[in-house]
């Protein structure tokens, strides 16, 4: 069970974030998250964002506090939770630092909010809306992890308060109107799922999915909306597909095995670039009017591919990889390409040792953080033994090619 408590800081923001971070009470900082800053610098950080949009004065920062029943989750869940109520409600548009506590009987977090944005320099406002949203999202997450929630009368009235706050927010406020009718125009029109995120993409929306639900980035806000909770359960992913599939206009269409056609979307005209759609409001507002301006969608025609088109450009880039080889390493023999192949060989063994090694380690470790890094690890190493194991592949292609025609290789 989490409860959330809301402060604004007024002055002496560096005192809070230092008593937020301080060491002894967060494992000598292993418990200290940042998003959009760095956890040793959060607070130079935060001020040249307020400096950079003369927003020195006024309300400085949140300071939010999230706690636990005693025994019921662990310092490292604990900060993990944390960031993610963070991510949700503030991590697109503003620099936050989340701080474990394991220094009294509860664990609990220290979450400190910049109240100006570094995107666009808008303060953030702790509305009645905002604050139901804290609320709700909390609990949402506490669910998640299946850790209870208050159940309380007084606890029940607030929540029912808090979510009349939000659906009379949703029913009202105009730019939440459009971003529903947008939706209700996609899922008309979009013959299945994946086209229905392409013409959001192209309105300047971006959708990301959580469980069976979506979250979605709009070129109206900055921050994320649930589109279940925003909207009803109408709109949770799988009742989405349902009214796309619903519809009739994507049908599946019987054939033989071997008369199978593909077909391929050639796109003419501006390309959207998801990770900017993903993490910019700038980019989302920009895509937003090259659709008003008739830019986007971009046209699209299709073109059909047969299987055996599809062989012979994966044999043209297997031949253009073992031409490259043999030049690359002037290679004149079966011998030569043999010695070649042993020589990768050798060079991925110690990688699948270290890789192996490294999955051990993480196994054993139940520090989040070093989790973290120690998957970054794995996924390095895994690509160099891929881009390795590629290069085998290619020397055994050459190898049995020579074999067969019986040929040197000149």
């Amino acid at each position: 069970m989490a409860i959330t408590k809301y402060k604004v800081i007024k002055k002496n923001l560096e005192t809070v974030i230092n008593y937020a971070k301080n060491g002894e009470k967060t494992e000598n900082g292993i418990l200290v998250s940042a998003i959009n800053c760095l956890p040793e610098t959060a607070y130079p950080q935060m001020m040249l964002t307020k400096k950079a949009f003369h927003k020195e004065d006024g309300r400085l920062g949140y300071h939010i506090i999230q706690s636990f029943n005693d025994n019921e989750i662990s310092p490292e869940k604990c900060n993990k939770i944390g960031i993610e109520l963070a991510e949700q409600l503030w991590g697109d548009k503003y620099q936050v630092i989340v701080c474990t506590h394991t220094n009294k009987d509860n664990v609990h977090n220290h979450i400190v909010l910049n109240s100006v944005s570094f995107i666009d320099g808008s303060k953030y406002h702790n509305s009645n809306v905002e604050i139901a949203l804290l609320r709700e999202t909390n609990d949402d997450i506490c669910r998640r992890y299946g850790l209870s929630v208050i159940e309380t009368k007084k606890a029940t009235k607030e929540l029912d308060i808090a979510k009349s706050r939000i659906k009379n927010y949703n029913r009202n406020e105009g730019k939440m109107e459009l971003i529903k009718a947008d939706i209700d125009e996609a899922i008309k029109v979009a013959k299945k799922y994946k086209e229905f995120v392409d013409i959001l993409s192209y309105k300047g929306y971006y959708i990301k999915r959580v469980e069976n639900g979506m979250s979605i980035s709009s070129p109206y806000y900055n921050r994320n909306i649930r589109l279940a909770r925003a909207f009803g359960e109408d709109y949770t992913l799988d009742n989405v597909k349902f009214r796309i599939y619903r519809n009739g206009a994507y049908k599946m269409h019987e054939t033989n095995e071997n008369e199978k056609i593909y077909k391929i979307r050639i796109y003419d005209g501006i390309k959207i670039n998801q990770e900017k759609l993903k993490t910019s409001s700038f980019y989302r507002l920009y895509v937003h009017y090259l659709y008003l301006l008739g830019k986007l969608p971009p046209k699209i025609h299709y073109e059909e591919r047969t299987k055996e088109y599809y062989q012979e450009v994966d044999k043209f880039h297997k031949t253009n990889d073992e031409i490259k080889m043999i030049a690359s390493f002037d290679l004149h023999s079966i011998e030569d390409t043999q010695k070649l192949k042993t020589q990768f060989l050798e060079e991925v063994t110690p990688l699948k040792n270290e890789r192996e090694k490294l999955w051990r380690e993480f196994n054993k470790t139940t520090n989040e953080n070093q989790k973290n890094i120690i998957k970054g690890k794995i996924a390095i190493i895994t690509n160099n033994i891929n881009n390795i194991n590629k290069e085998i592949q290619t020397c055994k292609r050459i190898i049995n090619n020579s074999e067969k025609s019986k040929e040197k290789i000149v």
